[in-house]
């Protein structure tokens, strides 16, 4: 239960931080170009806490020995999170400039297209990308760019090879332990012993 204690808190306030630009922009206090870059530094500061969180994990799911069904119940949470996360982003960034983005039907109520958002960015974790929402501004092209870099790290790197992780890091670790607290008695020549 320790790989699970707290990630779920710290999540949901990086999450929140995307919520945060809702209320910036909904006080104007910005000129849109300024709001769209704050959107762009959060995204960029979430991928970077994303991907830090989920190696940290892995570290310590191979340091106690973690059951693999226990780590991927813990990636099924990190996934379904950096996807609600990325939503929050494409709803932020729809909400400042909503021609950002084609195929998301006008006039759709506020919860509708928040729903429509996060299905675009499971579309987009999972590689699928059908293509009815697309990407047509700068911003977020670039968004999505980094939510496929995350996807990639998270699924290639981390969770596919995670027994290869795991059993490297042991071995490393064993090895390295032995080494240092063990003197191990050096080879005799071969000579002498004939």
């Amino acid at each position: 239960m320790g790989l699970f204690r707290g990630i779920v808190g710290k999540y949901l306030f990086v999450i929140l931080m995307g919520v945060l630009i809702f209320y910036v922009d909904s006080l104007e206090f910005f000129d849109d170009i300024v709001t769209k870059f704050l959107i762009l530094g959060i995204v960029v500061f979430k991928s970077i806490f994303f991907f830090v969180e989920s190696l940290r994990k892995i570290l310590e799911a191979t340091r106690n020995d973690v059951a693999y069904h226990n780590f991927l119940a813990f990636m099924a949470i990190n996934i379904a999170l950096i996807v609600l996360s990325f939503g929050v982003d494409f709803m932020c960034l729809y909400q400042v400039e909503p021609h950002s983005f084609n195929g998301v039907p006008e006039g759709l109520s506020f919860g509708r297209r928040f729903f429509e958002m996060v299905y675009f960015s499971l579309l987009n974790f999972s590689n699928f990308g059908f293509g009815d929402v697309t990407p047509v501004s700068m911003f977020a092209k670039t968004i999505v760019t980094f939510e496929i870099i995350i996807s990639f790290i998270t699924i290639i790197f981390i969770l596919s090879d995670f027994v290869s992780l795991k059993e490297s890091f042991s071995n490393n670790n064993y090895s390295f332990s032995l080494r240092k607290y063990k003197k191990e008695p050096k080879a005799k020549d071969s000579k002498k012993s004939r």
